[in-house]
């Protein structure tokens, strides 16, 4: 069953408004005309301190279905589609996805900065839209134009209410105006909601001058016309708590069709190692069950949705990936790693490139940073140990060579964590910012690969070894 999440965030002042109980004597007809007017007062205050932009996520179909409780709050919105890539419900430039994605990474950039500079600040929502069929792995792409600073939630849609139902018959026209997706259904529940509510003819002359459409383009116009609108109306022609009720479905259509829970974690290197081509849509079914099981392990009645459904409880249950099959992943990815070599300052970064797709060997390079001199070394990879073997100054060698090298060095793994891959002594790390904030203590490796790397290039080999089977140790060349 699914379980209501405790934050709406829509703001304070409108939970404030929202809350706030009538003036309305239970009596109908015996309102006074100072109560009258006060009523009146708080609907166009409420009608002020709606946010001026709707809900900026599009009623689309092809959203994960998901039966969970996650509510929409405030925050950026992206939506990504094949036609194209909307932040806040606007059209981003670009007539490539690289350059939608360029974009939107110099876009946010900035709101990221302002927003942390903010004293007590926590990270700011960012809501992602996309289709259910979309696989982990490009997801993780549009990802990296996302600035960490953001808190990711995926946008995942209710499944459609069955027509004709009691729940759907009984429901207020509120209720139905922020569970509908359709447009022009939407528009006719709340035409039908104005002439019932304000019996007041520049009411309803206003509402009829703005047409059906996306609520982010709908809502804008429509608190325009009716907050010039309701001062003219006599208050005892507005039924303000209903017409209260509908104003703030009217700012939130559609939301109550949508939700969103939870997607930071798929940032890890762990969850593109286990997820990989996994649509999205079966993710969102892997979380319901982890929800449904979690939260029925405990007999605290109050635990919430957001309790459960957590970033780093959703990471430990999806992403199990080990230390070899990450690296393996980022080996087909071609990833750059970053290590620390004793006595230098700087990390160094080193690319894989796979002799084959899907390859667990080929050739490591250290990629010019403007500084280093080019260095190569082959790897092969075993299930949880490496080995690197080198230097390699012929271009035309192929990890699959037989011939002496001056450096074979094994390496095992021993962990993993968001930012690297613990060996027996030292660490690789995934981005250059976490590795130069490791101690040298904690990051750097002994051994051959780290005399090639930090030696001069010319460095030759006194007694070459010949290429050992993989497991038996660290080789090294012995003067």
């Amino acid at each position: 069953m699914p379980r209501q999440c405790t934050a709406c965030g829509i703001m304070s002042l409108i939970g404030a408004f929202a809350c706030q109980p009538s003036l309305r004597p239970a009596v109908e007809g015996s309102e006074s005309a100072e109560v009258c007017q006060a009523n009146q007062v708080q609907l166009v205050q409420l009608l002020e301190a709606l946010p001026e932009k709707g809900l900026a996520v599009r009623g689309r179909a092809d959203l994960p279905v998901a039966t969970l409780g996650g509510v929409i709050g405030g925050g950026r919105v992206v939506d990504i589609a094949n036609d194209g890539l909307l932040l806040d419900g606007e059209a981003l430039d670009g007539h490539t996805a690289m350059q939608r994605g360029e974009q939107l990474r110099t876009r946010l950039a900035g709101d990221a900065e302002s927003s942390a500079s903010l004293p007590g600040a926590t990270r700011p929502l960012l809501y992602l839209a996309v289709a259910g069929d979309t696989d982990i792995r490009a997801l993780r792409g549009y990802l990296e134009a996302i600035p960490r600073s953001f808190d990711v939630h995926l946008v995942f849609q209710a499944p459609p209410p069955q027509r004709g139902s009691q729940a759907q018959a009984g429901a207020s026209i509120a209720e139905r105006l922020r569970s509908e997706s359709d447009f022009a259904t939407r528009h006719a529940l709340a035409r039908d909601a104005y002439h019932e509510f304000a019996r007041c003819e520049p009411v309803q002359k206003a509402v009829e001058t703005v047409g059906a459409g996306d609520p982010s383009e709908r809502w804008p116009a429509l608190r325009k016309a009716l907050l010039q609108a309701l001062p003219s109306c006599s208050c005892n022609e507005l039924d303000t708590d209903e017409l209260r009720e509908v104003l703030m479905a009217e700012q939130r259509a559609g939301a109550a069709a949508v939700g969103a829970l939870p997607f930071d974690f798929v940032r890890d290197e762990r969850c593109g190692a286990s997820l990989g081509l996994t649509p999205v849509q079966q993710v969102v079914k892997d979380i319901e069950a982890f929800d449904e099981q979690f939260a029925g392990g405990y007999g605290n009645a109050s635990l919430d949705f957001d309790q459960v459904v957590t970033n780093d409880r959703l990471l430990e249950y999806l992403c199990q990936a080990l230390p070899g099959e990450t690296l393996a992943s980022l080996q087909r990815a071609r990833h750059t790693f970053y290590w620390k070599v004793r006595g230098i300052e700087r990390c160094q970064p080193w690319q894989f490139e796979p002799l084959a797709p899907g390859s667990p060997m080929g050739s490591w390079r250290r990629v010019d940073d403007g500084g280093a001199q080019p260095l190569t070394l082959h790897y092969w990879q075993g299930a949880e140990e490496i080995r690197l073997y080198g230097p390699v100054s012929d271009t035309g060698s192929k990890p699959t060579d037989d011939r002496p090298w001056a450096c074979a060095q094994d390496f095992r793994m021993r962990g993993i964590d968001a930012q690297s891959i613990q060996l027996e002594n030292g660490r690789w790390f995934f981005t250059e910012a976490a590795c130069q904030q490791a101690t040298e203590d904690e990051a750097a490796f002994p051994g051959c690969v780290a005399a090639l790397a930090g030696g001069p290039p010319e460095m030759p080999p006194a007694v070459p070894a010949t290429f050992p089977a993989l497991g038996d140790g660290q080789h090294e060349a012995t003067p």
